[in-house]
């Protein structure tokens, strides 16, 4: 089947669009067809490339490597993700460039803790254009990304400078929890009920474990929630 330009620019501000509401698209795609998403996606930048859309190529190359980090496969999704970057430098586009930049540092931590530095270096240097100029979500992955960093760095002292850690994520959490992203806000209530634990401070524990469960039900149940906004109209 051919596709022409128009089609092929309204297939990628679809994804485009996806890709900033990621909860609904996580839950549908990522779960249990992230395979066919890949050969979606990457097809749509064979049609982009070929039209010589810059902006949307590197968009629809971040897609591909946020997919394959969902899917659990972050060595896929490298090259994706330095490719977008580089698309990103080659045409200015300072925001995605920040965004890609996040993803590859996201990618590298889920290779293991002992990349947390380079993952680390990566986020400080995305860290001012997404404060500055991202979206609350974009902000808050960073906010999780820089503590987990923190929490896989050997030298780090929890009991020392907990605030660097719980303020960053404390804001992460009010944030997700704006845009209902239940996925990375039970990420952050987890990772305070660990920085809690190290502490000693077991009611503060407790209370982030009930969160981070309650968003959990609300992911794995998403019909749930539906029924509630339904009846309170």
């Amino acid at each position: 089947m051919k596709i022409n330009l128009e089609v092929c620019l309204s297939l990628t501000q679809l994804l485009f669009s996806i890709h900033l509401f990621p909860p609904l698209f996580y839950f549908c795609i990522f779960t249990q067809h992230s395979l066919q998403a890949a050969a979606v996606v990457h097809s749509l930048f064979c049609m982009c490339y070929k039209f010589n859309l810059q902006v949307e190529n590197a968009t629809v190359l971040l897609l591909l490597a946020e997919i394959h980090k969902k899917s659990g496969n972050a060595v896929l999704g490298l090259p994706y993700a330095l490719a977008s970057l580089s698309f990103c430098q080659s045409f200015n586009l300072d925001l995605l460039k920040a965004s890609a930049t996040l993803t590859l540092a996201e990618l590298w931590l889920s290779l293991g803790s002992n990349h947390a530095k380079r993952a680390s270096t990566l986020i400080q240097q995305a860290l001012p254009m997404i404060l500055g100029h991202g979206g609350l979500e974009l902000r808050a992955r960073a906010f999780i990304a820089d503590s987990k960093c923190l929490l896989s760095d050997p030298s780090f002292s929890v009991s020392q400078n907990p605030e660097v850690v719980l303020d960053p994520l404390r804001q992460a959490s009010d944030e997700l929890q704006v845009l209902e992203y239940h996925e990375l806000a039970a990420e952050a209530f987890y990772l305070m009920a660990i920085v809690f634990d190290k502490l000693g401070q077991v009611a503060e524990r407790e209370e982030a474990a009930a969160s981070f469960k309650k968003h959990m039900l609300a992911l794995e149940n998403p019909e749930d929630e539906e029924d509630q906004l339904i009846n309170t109209r």
